[in-house]
């Protein structure tokens, strides 16, 4: 068995074995994923004499955390071959891909669970909680909303749009470009579906992907009025049905992205904090089973991390748990720390407003 990262030209061969296990998937969708997102991404594998029996896919992605753009990479396709799982495969798979990020610096890795429970013993926490409801037809329509289907030529107008918007209300997201939105519109006709743009008076004021699978659903709308009107006119323009699936927007949440935290330095230097804080942590990874090592925690108003060698005092914290503390998912008494500790860690300002709606 050899675990290896494959070359730019061999990422094809790993089709044969999304078909084998992601079946639901249709082949326009694989042809648009293996044209467009392998150009770019990283693939790793475990071989069994060159028949490749297990992956783990990295796409990139340039993460805006509380202002500052950091590279991240979005785990996605996660398959071992059915006679080769309960062998540790994927333990592998993924020790080799979070350390080499780890050594690119980046901050935090991410991903769609099939299950918590797959990754939770590996340090993953969810990050994000994404919003879904439905969009009712209404039959109401402003005279000066038009809608029509995005083109690639207006990929850099729909990506300072959106970025305008995310950047006003959230703290993590993935930053837009004119090539995210070419991606974007590529992936949402392979899956019949496109882009809505919603002008009134000829400017942007919403951007409406939307996809057909076993329903027609939108996704991720982004607009600038608030209110059930837009959607409502939207889901009109879309189909005959009552009712329209919308992701990305509503009132229920469903658990979506999980994350773990990798250069530790980076991570620390996004948080704020409500006041001074000094603290040594020993941050320990549970899918190495060894510690990250020692890191000195002060500041005053943002923090400043620093690895040191200085052991006494140092106090341990899974890096799961620390995970979920700085994307305010823990609950602060459960964790298994001092008193004091957890008065100092409960001064970090957690990065609350994610928004992670990517599929891959």
């Amino acid at each position: 068995m050899e675990l290896r990262k494959l070359r730019k030209e061999e990422h094809i061969k790993t089709r044969e074995l999304w078909e084998k296990i992601f079946d639901e998937d249709t082949p326009a969708f694989l042809d648009y994923y293996y044209t467009v997102k392998t150009v770019e991404n990283e693939i790793y594998v475990m071989e069994d004499e060159e028949h490749i029996c297990a992956m783990l896919h990295l796409n990139p992605y340039s993460m805006k955390i509380d202002g500052r753009s950091f590279m991240t990479h979005y785990i996605v396709a996660v398959a071992t071959e059915e006679k080769y799982r309960q062998q540790g495969i994927m333990r592998s798979l993924l020790k080799k891909a979070l350390a080499d990020m780890k050594e690119n610096g980046e901050p935090f890795t991410f991903l769609m669970p099939a299950a918590e429970q797959i990754y939770y013993p590996h340090g993953f926490r969810y990050i994000y909680k994404q919003r879904q409801g439905t969009a009712e037809k209404s039959g109401e329509k402003k005279e000066q909303w038009t809608l029509s289907h995005a083109t690639e030529e207006e990929c850099e107008e729909m990506a300072l749009f959106a970025n305008g918007i995310l950047e006003s209300e959230y703290e993590v997201y993935a930053e837009r470009s004119r090539y995210y939105y070419e991606a974007l519109l590529k992936e949402q006709k392979s899956e019949q579906g496109g882009i809505l743009i919603l002008r009134e008076n000829r400017r942007l004021t919403g951007l409406f992907p939307y996809a057909e699978g076993e329903e027609l659903e939108i996704r991720e709308p982004l607009f600038l009025e608030k209110g059930e009107e837009i959607l409502s006119y939207v889901s009109e323009y879309l189909c005959d049905k009552k009712q329209t699936k919308v992701l990305g927007y509503g009132d229920m949440e469903k658990p979506m992205i999980m994350a773990k935290i990798l250069d530790v330095e980076k991570m620390f230097s996004c948080m704020r904090i409500k006041e001074e804080i000094h603290l040594k942590l020993k941050i320990w990874d549970t899918l190495t089973n060894a510690s990250a090592g020692c890191f000195l925690l002060e500041g005053k108003e943002k923090i400043r991390a620093k690895k040191t060698n200085e052991t006494k005092d140092c106090v341990c914290i899974d890096a799961g748990d620390l995970t979920g503390i700085l994307f305010g998912m823990a609950d602060m008494e459960k964790l298994n720390v001092p008193l004091q500790v957890k008065e100092e860690l409960s001064k970090i300002i957690p990065l609350t407003k994610v928004y992670l709606n990517e599929v891959v």
